[in-house]
């Protein structure tokens, strides 16, 4: 990427039932400025519901008050994989083989100077994929042992630190990395680990993932995720999902035996920390489920591969 020119930027976003989240999201990428100057950017939204009318509307009132170039996308197929494939298809079309791709979750928004930390990360490390943080932002204030505990504090790291995967949240890559995979987003995975699946293989394959920690995004928290069931279901999801990842790429009988021993490992000291919790408060406790929920995740993965992308939550 040339230091005196901005490539085509084509930003993918999923959406399904979230109108009012998308419009902030677009309306987020409507403000970013490159070296004073808009990009040349579009937003590829893809719908998850073709019968809901309100993505085309929300995407066609923006584009005409802003100038944002915005393309709706129908995806009739439920899940996580199919949209996220759809969108990348069309942004790779859009940025072309020069071009830059990335994705932004329809429930975040980008701080102004968002996308030009992010290519400025980029260009200066020298990096194929760019991530930053995600940081929350509560919808109604959150019980005091969910804010005092941080089970909402996402990654921070210096920036130019190198990663082993990334996700679907934050992050602008070369348009050109996709052909190095034969299958992108596995569908597999329903409703969690795909997005680390697609990028731990391209990293794999030789691309460097940077962290860039002066790019975050905001996320919007609605109550119905701050609580004790979400966070313990979630993390279970998440060891489910690890070993059929590992599985696919260090193969069955490494990925079984590392990630039953982590299982193991993982099971007994949230046993003791909840217990711990009798004295610590209740987000010790809740800590402590989410270690042993985790650690049953994991082996759950290894017994039952069918189950591992399953959720164990309807709402992620």
């Amino acid at each position: 990427m040339a230091a005196d020119r901005t490539p085509p930027i084509a930003l993918s976003i999923s959406t399904l039932h979230r109108a009012d989240g998308l419009a902030l999201t677009l309306e987020s990428l409507a403000r970013q400025q490159v070296e004073s100057a808009p990009p040349d950017l579009v937003a590829i939204v893809v719908n998850n519901d073709p019968s809901d009318p309100a993505p085309r509307r929300v995407a066609a009132e923006i584009a005409e008050r802003t100038g944002l170039a915005i393309e709706v996308l129908d995806e009739p197929q439920r899940g996580i994989a199919p949209p996220r494939n759809r969108g990348l298809a069309a942004a790779i079309a859009f940025a072309g083989e020069r071009g830059l791709v990335g994705f932004i979750d329809d429930d975040e928004e980008a701080p102004e100077g968002w996308l030009a930390e992010l290519l400025r990360v980029k260009r200066d490390h020298g990096a194929e994929i760019v991530t930053g943080p995600v940081e929350p932002i509560f919808e109604t204030p959150p019980p005091g042992w969910l804010e005092r505990g941080g089970f909402f504090d996402r990654t921070r790291l210096p920036t130019g630190t190198t990663r082993r995967w990334a996700f679907t949240n934050n992050i602008l890559f070369d348009a050109s990395l996709p052909e190095r995979l034969e299958r992108w987003f596995d569908d597999s995975f329903l409703r969690l680990g795909e997005d680390r699946h697609f990028f731990q293989r391209l990293a794999r394959s030789g691309a460097r993932i940077v962290w860039a920690d002066d790019a975050p995004v905001y996320e919007r928290i609605p109550p119905r995720r701050a609580n004790e069931r979400w966070l313990v279901e979630r993390l279970r999801t998440v060891g489910r999902c690890v070993p059929i990842i590992e599985r696919d790429l260090e193969g069955p009988m490494r990925a079984g035996v590392v990630c039953s021993a982590k299982g193991a490992v993982w099971i007994p000291i949230g046993i003791a920390t909840r217990v711990a919790g009798i004295v610590g408060g209740k987000a010790m406790r809740v800590r402590g489920r989410m270690w042993t929920a985790y650690g049953v995740g994991l082996i759950e993965g290894v017994c039952s591969p069918s189950r591992a992308g399953r959720p164990a939550v309807a709402d992620c």
